[in-house]
């Protein structure tokens, strides 16, 4: 949902988070397909922390219109994985805790950042950092979903259940659209008012 809090401050901010979020997940989903035995990913430059070979277009323009948004969907064969279709359901899990861990992480750099910053600086950084560290949380578990074009795409896959290449970038549409009338924020809310508490605090509700 686009709500009167959205500035180009906010959406600079989720920008670059945005960019960072994708790229810690993309990159621990690549990297954990690799290790059950597809290098698939590898091949196709997906086990880097460098942003842009993650990135969707209408995944990150989402994020920043939003708050919710996806990365650029990461092939994985399942035919490849020592422990079959069952590794694609631990890479995604892989992504989703990655950004898990990175989230309270953020959280706590806020304060040693402030002490060494200017007032206003170290106020636009900790903003920052708070922003960040809740779409680590939204984002991990955005991509839990078994929506194409969302990493949870694969427990269909897993499932054995065929999809459309087309679904993707319809589904992109229909997410992008979820989101800006506040369905996303409806069908997240739940999990995330239990998860966020636990990871980043009690004023951590979506």
């Amino acid at each position: 949902m686009i709500g009167v809090d959205f500035t180009v401050q906010s959406a600079v901010m989720r920008l670059i988070a945005g960019l960072i979020i994708v790229a810690l997940q993309g990159a621990a989903i690549a990297a954990t397909a690799v290790l059950l035995g597809d290098n698939g990913p590898r091949y196709d430059g997906r086990r880097t922390l460098v942003p842009w070979p993650h990135v969707d277009l209408i995944g990150l323009g989402t994020l920043i219109l939003t708050g919710f948004g996806w990365g650029r969907a990461i092939d994985i064969d399942p035919a490849s994985l020592r422990i079959g279709r069952w590794g694609l359901v631990v890479a995604v899990l892989a992504g989703s805790v990655a950004l898990f861990i990175a989230a309270p992480v953020l959280q706590l750099l806020a304060a040693p950042l402030i002490e060494r910053l200017d007032y206003t600086a170290g106020v636009t950084v900790a903003a920052f950092l708070a922003d960040a560290a809740r779409l680590c949380i939204i984002m991990g578990l955005l991509a839990l979903l078994p929506i194409p074009p969302l990493a949870g795409a694969h427990f269909l896959t897993a499932l054995g259940l065929p999809i459309p290449k087309q679904a993707g970038l319809y589904l992109s549409i229909v997410l992008l659209l979820a989101s800006i009338f506040g369905v996303t924020r409806y069908v997240l809310k739940p999990a995330y008012d239990i998860i966020a508490p636990l990871l980043l605090g009690i004023d951590s509700f979506l």
